[in-house]
């Protein structure tokens, strides 16, 4: 089959579009020079015959379009000082003095226009500047004499009588110069706004366009800590924290400022990492505790921290990747955990004490007892610029410590010689000591807390919101029907989140506590207090233990003996996302942030991409027998595992390039810019 040649006027055979046709003649008014020599409108509007004005105006437009006329052949040239179009509606072609105008919508012209009929010379150059000279008076009294339908209808017919070559060469010119850089154009705070409100991906093409664009976008921190914040690699209010410590991170850089587009990159590069699911990281395998079953598990700062039931804390480096140091004292299992900073630890036990210990010295500096069961929870909170140890027993009872001030601790130390650690046998004779918080009936099981603010969940079925400033009980939160496993304070917006074994978990409004239900006075250790009957929502979905809690920025999260995690939105609890473990293995911890979920139980490890739902690194740990406890921040996922009964530490690196893993999908910044 032979293919068919173009056409040579691609234009030629298209109907004419509507905007541009011919379609009234009417309403037009006339103009003359009055006697005066001032230039006047006429009071009196004629209207034209609708076909006579559309014929005469056709053949006008069609006589030029196609060259053999011009705009004086038809306009035609009066004995006075006028020029006409030859519309009206007398038999001559020329108006009497007077511009015809539709709808006033030109401009009144007292000069006449000079005719275009030009002689051409016999000499090349002289024809050649007297045709441009034609040219340029045609156009002008185009423009100027024929009314705006007319004008663009003639337009229209010029182009469709283009042959291809030459509409490709008007279409490249027009294309090039209806471009406008308005990010330059506008203001510089409104051009900054907006680049502050584009995604990622937006942003590396913008960075594409233009040198300009290019480097206004690299050279604005304000953009990059916009990045940071809505890639959801800060929160906005860790945010001061997390600056504070860029410098040390990037010492080549000046300001905290210059380390927010790199910080950024280096960031993103992680993610993409994490979301590439053909990536490998690289895995590190360090000895465990001598019982299988790790108890507790944090990582902050640059420390991975265990406890056990073999009674020792021990402590491994995240940037090394290695075993740094191993603390004993406790007489009981290690069952609470918490890392306050600048390597200071807080420990909980079934020996019934509360130990201080400092990494950096290496040892144990304070021990608090008081409790007459074990220290089932902990949790440190600042106000007023004191820290507070808030611990929870199977005694029913909450104790309250002030955190000693590690760096008094080493003066002492270092004038006293080896009196470490400081042992304290009862609340009296401590120093450290506050008050004990009773009200409990059964166990407390979860501590959360912030600022003056903190709430226990007990085996009683209830929850009790304390004032540690006052040293009293504010609320008794009642509605569960079994025994609570987690709390969540989410001081934001004032409310109390809880996990129970009835497979609920209820949302308390603090703020305004008349939302959640029947609220009555009662008396608390001889000190008033409000129960409240009932909660402002309950969410419903799992079908058995809801024994873990987590709330980031966008998502709360739960995770249950059912093998299903719940994602919940933060702000109103709509559903977001819901995954299962295989054969319903109850799930035995889970981390989480804006971005990743990772959950453990036993046999089965997962990871999941918040941004698609996708579930990726399948086979990272296929060969953990259980999975005890996970944490992951930046590159580092630390993981708590048992293998052939015995513990093991896996540390898995996203920050190191696989050579056999895929390049991720997600985009990059470009290293150059065009013109």
């Amino acid at each position: 089959m032979l293919l068919q040649e173009p056409d040579e006027y691609p234009l030629d055979d298209i109907p004419m579009p509507y905007r541009y046709q011919i379609r009234d003649g009417g309403g037009l008014k006339r103009s003359r020079r009055c006697s005066n020599g001032r230039e006047s409108i006429c009071d009196e509007s004629f209207q034209l015959k609708k076909s006579k004005v559309v014929g005469d105006d056709l053949k006008l437009v069609d006589e030029i379009s196609s060259g053999t006329g011009s705009v004086s052949n038809v306009t035609g040239t009066g004995a006075g000082t006028g020029v006409g179009v030859g519309v009206a509606g007398s038999s001559s072609n020329v108006v009497d003095s007077g511009i015809l105008h539709e709808e006033d919508a030109l401009p009144l012209s007292p000069i006449p226009s000079p005719s275009c009929r030009v002689e051409v010379p016999l000499d090349f150059e002289d024809a050649s500047g007297a045709s441009g000279a034609c040219s340029n008076e045609l156009y002008l009294e185009s423009q100027t004499q024929l009314p705006a339908s007319c004008f663009k209808n003639l337009m229209f017919r010029m182009i469709a009588k283009m042959n291809r070559k030459e509409l490709t060469d008007i279409c490249t010119l027009i294309k090039d110069n209806l471009k406008r850089d308005f990010i330059s154009c506008l203001p510089l705070e409104v051009s900054l706004n907006i680049l502050k409100n584009l995604s990622y991906e937006d942003l590396v093409s913008c960075l594409r366009v233009s040198k300009n664009w290019n480097k206004l976008i690299n050279t604005t921190p304000s953009i990059w800590k916009q990045m940071l914040l809505s890639e959801d690699f800060v929160s906005s209010d860790n945010f001061d924290k997390y600056s504070s410590k860029l410098l040390a991170k990037y010492p080549d850089r000046s300001t905290e400022e210059d380390c927010y587009r790199i910080d950024f990159l280096h960031n993103r590069r992680i993610l993409n990492n994490w979301y590439n699911s053909e990536f490998t990281p690289k895995r590190y395998t360090l000895k465990g505790h001598t019982a299988s079953v790790v108890t507790c598990l944090q990582f902050e700062d640059e420390y991975i921290i265990t406890g056990a039931d073999d009674k020792m804390i021990r402590v491994y480096d995240s940037v090394d990747k290695r075993f740094l140091l191993e603390l004993s004292g406790h007489e009981g299992g290690v069952w609470a955990l918490k890392y306050d900073e600048d390597g200071i630890i807080v420990s909980g036990s079934t020996d019934r004490s509360v130990r201080v210990w400092d990494i950096k010295q290496g040892r144990c500096t304070h021990i608090f007892k008081g409790h007459t069961s074990t220290v089932r929870c902990l949790e440190i909170v600042e106000y007023k610029n004191v820290k507070y140890i808030i611990t929870g027993s199977r005694d029913n009872t909450l104790h309250v410590w002030k955190l000693p001030k590690p760096d008094v601790e080493r003066r002492v130390d270092s004038a006293d010689g080896n009196k470490l650690p400081f042992t304290y046998n009862s609340p009296d004779e401590n120093p450290y000591f506050v008050g004990i918080l009773r009200g409990h009936m059964a166990s407390v099981r979860a501590l959360s807390g912030h600022g003056n603010i903190v709430i226990s969940g007990s085996y009683d079925n209830s929850l009790m919101v304390w004032d540690i400033a006052q040293m009293k009980c504010l609320y008794i939160l009642t509605g569960h029907t079994d025994r609570i496993y987690s709390t969540v304070y989410d001081h934001k917006r004032k409310r109390c989140i809880s996990a129970s074994m009835d497979a609920t978990i209820r949302v308390w409004d603090l703020k305004d506590i008349w939302r959640n239900g029947t609220c009555t006075r009662v008396m608390n250790s001889l000190t008033p207090c409000t129960n409240i009957m009932g909660s402002v929502m309950i969410l419903h979905g799992h079908t058995a233990l809801v024994g873990l809690l987590k709330l980031s920025d966008k998502f709360l999260v739960s995770a249950a003996a059912d093998g299903s995690l719940r994602g919940w939105n933060a702000e109103n609890y709509s559903r977001k996302f819901l995954y299962h473990h295989v054969n319903m293995s109850a799930i035995t911890t889970f981390d989480v942030d804006d971005n990743l979920l990772i959950s453990g139980s036993e046999s089965q490890f997962n990871i999941y991409n918040l941004r698609t739902g996708a579930t990726i690194h399948p086979h990272i740990l296929r060969d953990a027998d259980q999975i005890w406890s996970v944490r992951f921040k930046e590159n580092i996922l630390v993981v708590a595992v048992e293998r052939d009964g015995q513990s093991f530490i896996e540390i898995f690196d996203f920050n190191i390039n696989n050579p056999s893993s895929k390049p991720p999908k997600l985009p990059e910044l470009p290293t150059t810019a065009h013109n």
